[in-house]
């Protein structure tokens, strides 16, 4: 499991400067899931604010998947329960997938830089959050929903007319 190996392929240290604001949060949260070979644990922040939290700590790729999975909302009645099932998904899991996108970057970097210094230099760069990030990803969802809508519209407006008389 990827949360193991981020705790014990990389110093605290290299993951507080990865994650920044609220690490310690995190460094207990993973720690927890480890003991407990788990994926699931509560994040309030991920279930409240969703894509703008997956865009707010730098998840794009996930954030997008999430965007795209939201296109499934639109069936009537399923739809909520989909939607919801998203939601408390993302709640549940999103300590797992911040860890799992925490080791997969850590790793990447150390490839890419094995040179220690310049190693936490751009673990510093890669790292953190980004409120520019958390609006992006708003903004994307709500462009792929206006699109979606606006192709909705264009299929029902061009759909043939009954007109009965009364």
């Amino acid at each position: 499991m990827e949360i193991r190996k981020l705790l014990e392929e990389f110093s605290e240290e290299i993951i507080k400067d990865f994650v920044q604001k609220n690490s310690d949060y995190y460094l207990a949260k993973w720690r927890l899931l480890a003991s407990k070979n788990s994926k699931i644990s509560w994040n309030w922040s991920a279930f409240l604010f969703g894509v703008m939290w997956l865009g707010y700590r730098k998840m794009y790729l996930y954030s997008f998947i999430f965007v795209l999975l939201t296109i499934f909302t639109i069936i009537p009645i399923l739809g909520l329960f989909i939607s919801l099932a998203l939601w408390i998904g993302l709640g549940m899991i999103g300590n797992y997938l911040y860890g799992k996108f925490t080791y997969n970057k850590l790793t990447e970097l150390k490839i890419a830089f094995p040179e220690e210094s310049k190693f936490q230099e751009e673990v510093l760069k890669a790292g953190g959050t980004s409120v520019l990030g958390s609006f992006i990803a708003l903004f994307i969802a709500i462009f792929v929903w206006i699109i979606i809508m606006l192709l909705i519209n264009a299929l029902v407006m061009h759909q043939p007319y009954s007109y009965t008389n009364f």
